[in-house]
């Protein structure tokens, strides 16, 4: 599930993104919810939303992972949009009862009025992680800052009263007094704040704060990229989706508990239509278009596949984007786009095909040129075949399409002139490819065509 918003220059502005898997997650666990916030170049920011509450059957931190985010500002109009979009991906956000933030979060009554019926609390973990970046650059001696990190690393793994205040006093004693106010050493002593982590055992801090730390930490390094908005979620998508996680994690579709009972049945039902309309294209594909035309379309729909589309509608076009540079399809008939493939082809393109996948449609005869189809007219097939080829020769050379590809284009239009005419045809068209090939390699090598 993708939203987005267009800036200046038909530009991604904004984007929030969730996989199947994170759904899934966020559904079975949505009591409690951690939102991080991290900086990246040219202002922008991330927000991540991971499950904060237990979880059982999680393995690793990104499989705590359930939302990503990057609004196009940080106003409360902004905020709020992004919020909102987290609700349009979850109908489970109602159940949210706790949310846990790091001091500073912009807008918190954006925040609120998005989940009512939530508290917004200070997170334990950007409490500490916040702690133990300030006594390091407090520059105290190594001995004092040693013990300061130590005992806050106790207190971190066994929350009790008596190691919250332990820490206190320590900071209180061995900080001078005119620092202790940036430390914020009271959030020590509030009970509300440790209230949920103090139900975690030893054990289960240890590998919470581990795992929050290592999504964090890689996250933030890939958003600091100097990358376009395109690129970067779809780096954050690679990131999320390559992360080692253990095999029971929940992300794993073959895990028994990847999926929540409640949505069991909703989920197989929604893989049994992908499965379907998946199935129906390829099958039109097959019954309409000529041998050579299916095949060129398959290799567009299996990328379309295997890819994120972002869909946007407009009053004339959808603006297809699978991920890569954005094209504009024709609502009329959906059987013109921009991209380079179709223009040069008119064929479906993997943009068309995404149109299609969205809609749960098929393809018709009507999208197709009539060379394309099936029992058309052979002397004219062969002429249009042959408009194609001169069509990619004289076409500008594109450094962003792969050479294989290219090449493939033009051994597929060869072929398809070949055999879209009659036998006296045939018989020039090869004799003059005979020719060809032996002025490229010589006649003194046999050249198999």
């Amino acid at each position: 599930l993708v939203a987005y918003e267009l800036g200046a220059g038909g530009r991604m502005a904004s984007v929030s993104f969730q996989s199947a898997a994170m759904g899934g997650v966020f559904a079975r666990f949505p009591r409690a919810l951690l939102v991080h916030r991290a900086a990246g170049p040219a202002g922008r920011v991330l927000y991540v939303f991971l499950v904060a509450g237990p979880a059982p059957g999680l393995r690793g931190g990104m499989a705590r992972v359930v939302h990503l985010a990057v609004p196009r500002d940080e106003s409360a109009g902004s905020l709020a949009r992004m919020y909102g979009a987290f609700r349009a991906f979850n109908p489970a956000w109602a159940e949210t009862r706790l949310l846990l933030v790091g001091p500073g979060l912009p807008q918190p009554p954006a925040l609120a009025q998005a989940f009512p019926s939530a508290e917004v609390q200070l997170s334990v973990f950007h409490l500490c992680k916040s702690l133990q970046q300030q006594v390091q650059r407090l520059a105290l001696e190594g001995c004092t800052e040693r013990l300061i990190l130590a005992a806050l690393s106790d207190t971190v793994h066994a929350a009790t009263e008596g190691s919250r205040r332990k820490m206190h006093a320590l900071l209180r004693d061995l900080v001078a007094p005119d620092l202790l106010p940036q430390l914020h050493i009271r959030w020590l002593l509030d009970d509300e704040i440790w209230a949920a982590h103090r139900e975690r055992s030893w054990g289960e801090a240890s590998n919470y704060f581990r795992d929050l730390e290592i999504v964090t930490q890689g996250l933030s390094q890939v958003f600091s990229a100097e990358l376009s908005l395109e690129s970067c979620i779809t780096s954050l998508a690679w990131h999320y989706q390559n992360e080692p996680m253990s095999p029971q994690s929940s992300l794993d579709p073959s895990s028994p508990a990847a999926k929540p009972e409640a949505t069991e049945n909703l989920e197989g039902d929604s893989e049994e239509i992908n499965r379907r309309t998946e199935e129906g294209i390829k099958q039109s594909l097959s019954d309409i278009c000529t041998e050579p035309a299916a095949r060129l379309c398959l290799s567009e729909f299996a990328v379309v596949q295997k890819s994120v589309q972002l869909i946007g509608t407009g009053e004339d076009a959808l603006s297809i984007q699978v991920l890569e540079d954005a094209h504009r399809v024709d609502m009329k008939g959906l059987s013109s786009c921009t991209c380079h493939f179709n223009q040069v082809f008119q064929l479906p393109c993997r943009h068309i095909l995404a149109v299609l996948n969205s809609d749960r449609k098929t393809l018709q005869p009507e999208m197709l040129r009539r060379q394309w189809r099936k029992g058309c007219d052979a002397h004219q097939a062969g002429q249009d075949s042959a408009d194609g080829l001169l069509e990619i020769l004289k076409s500008s050379w594109n450094e962003s399409l792969d050479k294989s590809l290219v090449v493939s284009f033009l051994m597929a239009e060869v072929s398809r002139l070949l055999t879209h005419c009659s036998r006296e045809e045939f018989e020039h068209r090869y004799r003059t490819l005979r020719e060809l090939a032996d002025s490229w390699i010589g006649p003194y090598v046999e050249v198999k065509l």
